[in-house]
C-alpha cells in the first residue's frame, strides 16, 4: 500500500508538535504514561508508512524524547533529541519525495 505524501509529512507535523513538547518538558524528571503513549501511537501510525529500516530511526527519535523528559540533566539528552528529530524529518521528508516521484 502505497502512502500519500501528504499524509507523510502530516505525520510529520503531529510529530514535531510532540518533539517539540518532549523538548520544552525536558528535566522533568519522568516521561507521564500520557506521553508515552502519544510516541508509541506515532510509532504505530510510522509502522504503516515507513520500511523496516526506517523505523529505527523513528524509534530512536521517540526514545530520545522519553529520555531527555526524564532526565535530571537534559543537556544531552535535548542533544540526542535534535540530531535523532532531524534524521526522522530527513527520513520521512524522502519518502514524501520518493512517492510524489512515483506518482508523477
Amino acid at each position: 500500500m502505497e502512502i500519500a505524501a501528504d499524509e507523510l509529512l502530516a505525520e510529520l507535523t503531529r510529530i514535531e508538535a510532540t518533539l517539540d513538547e518532549a523538548a520544552q518538558r525536558a528535566g522533568e524528571g519522568n516521561c507521564p504514561p500520557d506521553f508515552e503513549r502519544r510516541l508509541e501511537a506515532h510509532l504505530r501510525s510510522l509502522r504503516s508508512m515507513l520500511g523496516p529500516d526506517d523505523m529505527s530511526v523513528a524509534g530512536d527519535a521517540m526514545e530520545a524524547a522519553g529520555r531527555a523528559m526524564s532526565a535530571a540533566d537534559p543537556a544531552a539528552p535535548l542533544m540526542m533529541l535534535a540530531m535523532a528529530r532531524e534524521n526522522l524529518a530527513g527520513v520521512i521528508r524522502r519518502r514524501a519525495a520518493a512517492t510524489l516521484r512515483t506518482a508523477a
